[in-house]
Order: structure tokens, then sequence, then C-alpha cells
């Protein structure tokens, strides 16, 4: 890891204004929020006739596909065989695609803001799109009941199940959940943790070899150690049209929908044009990569990565070679960090996650 300078909040207050001065469409309310707490709700970023067409694809397929009727809510209450949640269901969509400039401009000069502008993008953002595809949570009254958020839960992870991740990894700049049905609370909304950037922006400073996207995603063997240290948990609600842009950093799990209000939204990952910059000459920061810095408690990060940048096929997308490569890549990291002291919380197997207590001659 680079040297950490000391934290100079006059100058960091310089730098935050510098990336309030460029934005678009994100007041310095909304700014001053992501970068405290790595999350922003965008109100009315799209609009309706979007977020119903979305709604009408999903139950076309989640009816075609599972036999599910929309109107009968006793039929949502089933797994649909991803994750195993009941009433947790992903749609496919069609070939349509919404042009984030032209469709829904808002969307996407809030998605710029946050990044530090279209430049950052690739093609400046030009074919930046989203899909017809959604998540669903549907399960219904007879389905689990709500319980508040806690660590010791199943689910939590990190995004990013496709690539080694970096402190500056590009292939996800930031996180983006466009909503297309109203969610009130307790409805199944997204639970976050909004203090998970600190502990995440730690673990990627400290390993410039970055890590193996199965150590935080599903049962990953690192996710116990950093929900552990995380305490302030939001359930994310808003209404079709709006749009929550969350920092790639964020920890976050589904949560149960026990009520008649299906929920349908989606999880973008937005790519940017070339790695994040942690010590640029005379600023320049995007919001993200303030709230990295702020996470870290310095004003700039002399950053490397000492290991090249690597494509990895998600899990449930492997063959059985594939998946045996994999988890003994994944098996090497559990020994390398085990003998580091970075070991799985003792409660983890519990909630289903991974561990590398063995390793580290634990019980």
């Amino acid at each position: 890891m680079g040297a950490l300078v000391d934290f100079d909040e006059a100058a960091f207050a310089v730098a935050f204004d510098q990336a309030v001065g460029r934005c678009s469409e994100l007041s310095r309310a909304d700014a001053a929020h992501f970068v405290e707490r790595g999350y922003v709700v965008v109100r009315e970023a799209f609009s309706k006739d979007i977020a119903a067409a979305v709604r009408e694809q999903a139950w076309s397929e989640i009816e075609g596909q599972h036999g599910v009727d929309r109107h009968d809510p006793s039929t949502w209450n089933r797994s649909f065989g991803f994750g195993g949640y009941v009433g947790y269901v992903r749609t496919q969509g069609s070939e349509r695609r919404f042009n984030l400039r032209t469709d829904a401009p808002r969307a996407f000069a809030a998605q710029a803001d946050a990044v530090g502008g279209a430049e950052r993008l690739p093609g400046r953002g030009e074919s930046l799109a989203w899909r017809d595809s959604a998540i669903g949570n549907l399960a219904g009254p007879e389905g689990p009941a709500w319980q508040p958020p806690s660590p010791q839960q199943r689910g939590w992870h990190k995004d990013g199940w496709h690539f080694r991740h970096f402190l500056n990894s590009p292939e996800q700049g930031l996180l983006t959940v466009p909503i297309f049905s109203d969610i009130l609370p307790k409805s199944g909304g997204t639970f976050v943790a909004r203090d998970s950037i600190a502990p995440v922006a730690r673990l990627l400073a400290s390993l410039p070899e970055g890590l193996h996207p199965d150590s935080v995603q599903g049962a990953g063997f690192l996710i116990p150690g950093l929900i552990e240290q995380c305490s302030d948990f939001v359930e994310l609600t808003g209404e079709a049209g709006d749009m929550v842009l969350l920092h790639p950093y964020m920890m976050h799990r589904v949560s149960a929908n026990p009520t008649w209000r299906p929920r349908f939204i989606a999880n973008a990952a937005l790519v940017l044009a070339e790695p994040m910059h942690f010590d640029r000459p005379g600023g320049g920061y995007s919001l993200v990569e303030l709230a990295v810095l702020r996470a870290l408690g310095c004003n700039r990060l002399d950053y490397k990565t000492t290991r090249r940048r690597l494509a990895v096929k998600p899990g449930p997308f492997r063959d059985a070679d594939e998946a045996a490569r994999e988890r003994r890549a994944l098996r090497t990291q559990m020994r390398s960090l085990a003998k580091r002291g970075i070991v799985t919380p003792e409660w983890a197997p519990e909630q289903g996650y991974d561990s590398n207590r063995a390793q580290a001659g634990a019980p």
C-alpha cells in the first residue's frame, strides 16, 4: 500500500468543492450524502413510463416461465432458484434498451456527476443504457417474515463477481439501482451498510495484489469480517422512477418482502474508461474517489497494483473445470490471508459463509 498522507480537513473541503462544481445534476447536499454515507437517492431520475415498461416485461416473463399469476400473491411464495431466497427472481428481459443520454438524461447526468464527468466513461457514455431486465422480490404475506438488518445474517456481499478486485478497479466504478416499483418500508427494499466503505477500502488498500471475487461474493470468506465492522444499516425505499447511486464498495443484501407489493429494481455497474486515481495532481477527484479517501483518512494515496487485472467468469456460469480452477485460486488466497491474520469470524459458517479459520489453525 502506498504511503498515507495525514488528513487535512481544509484540503479535503477544497477537493469536495471542486467535485461539486463539476456536477450538473447532483446538489451539494446530494454529493455530501454520497461521500459521507456511500449512497444517494435521486428522485424522479427517469420516467414512470420506463418503469412501467420494465414491470410489464418482468411480469410477462415470470408468468410465462414460472407459472406465477401476478394477480394472485399466493403463487409468489416460492423459490425461483436464484440464491435460494423465497420470492427472489431475476428476469432476462428482451432486446429493448433505454439509452440514458436520450431516454433518461437526469439518470445519466447524476451518474456522470458521481464518477467525475462523462469524459471518465467509455465513449463519454454515449452508449450507456439500461435493459428491461429486472430483479424481483415478491414472496408475499405467506413468505418469510421481515427482519431488521444486522451483521450476522446471510447474504451480505460486495458486488463484482466478474473481475479481480482492486482499490481502483474500473470494472465497477459505481453501482446504479433504478427503482421500477414503489418501495415502502419493510417491503423488500435492499439493505445497505452505510459505514461499509471504510472497512472495504482499508482491506483493498492493504492488498495491492487484489482479491478474488469469490472472497466477497455469495458465501465469500471475507464478507463476515467486513460486515461485522458495520453498525449503520438502512433499507432502500423510493418510488418508481427514482434511482439510487451506491458506492462500489457498499456492502448490501436482499431483505424479505412479506407484503402484496412486489418490488422490482435493477442493479447496474458503471464501467470507467480508466482505473480510479487517488493522487490526482491539482485535484479533480470524483465523488467516488473522495469517499474512498475520506474513509481511509487521507487526502491522497499513491496506490499501485502489484498484479495484473483479471476478468473472472461469474460462479453460476462456470463449467466443472473452471469452477475447480477458481476454487483452487480462492483457496490459495484464503491460506495467504490467514497467514497475515485476516481470519473469518467464528460465527460465519452458521450463516452459510465460507471460512479460512482452518487454514489459520483456529478452532
